[in-house]
């Protein structure tokens, strides 16, 4: 499922190619594809910032939060500061798929006179993935699981418990 009409966060399409590297024609990625990987972006990165962005069910629109309060008011819709973990974010996302579809071709092998091997590739888009992911973790704290904290209750039996009876058992 690719998004092929126009949205409100197209014009983060023309960073993501910059940062993916397709910036010449004829491109790499079609924008269906990177629009969808934005809309992705957005979606999870929804956990990271508590929902301050929305998308519509058809993902042609993203809208703030009206229960997040915001330090700038609309337009843009999208905060300047928002725009590079989103576009991080679709990048990671775009990265792992190819890297996937890679995976299924990694190998070496070598004979006498010819040796291949494409291994350094997939490493390298290893590495590539794993910058932006620290960027990302540098621009944004990420959601971590915590345990809830304990409530204290009476152990009857045990010795020196304040709620101990004076009976002994």
């Amino acid at each position: 499922m690719s998004i092929t009409q126009a949205t409100n966060y197209d014009y983060l399409i023309t960073d993501l190619r910059l940062h993916l590297g397709d910036i010449t024609t004829p491109y790499r990625y079609a924008d269906e594809c990177l629009r969808t990987a934005l809309a992705g972006s957005i979606s999870s990165l929804g956990s990271w910032w508590y929902n301050k962005y929305l998308l519509s069910e058809d993902d042609l629109t993203v809208s703030r939060n009206t229960a997040v309060q915001f330090s700038a008011a609309e337009p843009p819709i999208i905060l300047k500061e928002d725009e590079r973990p989103i576009v991080l974010k679709a990048s990671i996302i775009i990265k792992t798929g190819s890297l996937e579809n890679l995976s299924w071709s990694l190998g070496h092998w070598k004979d006498w006179e010819i040796s291949y091997s494409n291994v350094q590739g997939g490493k390298s888009k290893e590495a590539s993935i794993r910058r932006d992911e620290d960027e990302l973790e540098n621009l944004l704290t990420p959601p971590r699981k915590q345990l809830v904290s304990s409530d204290k209750i009476g152990l009857p039996g045990f010795k020196n418990n304040d709620y101990e009876s004076a009976v002994d058992f």
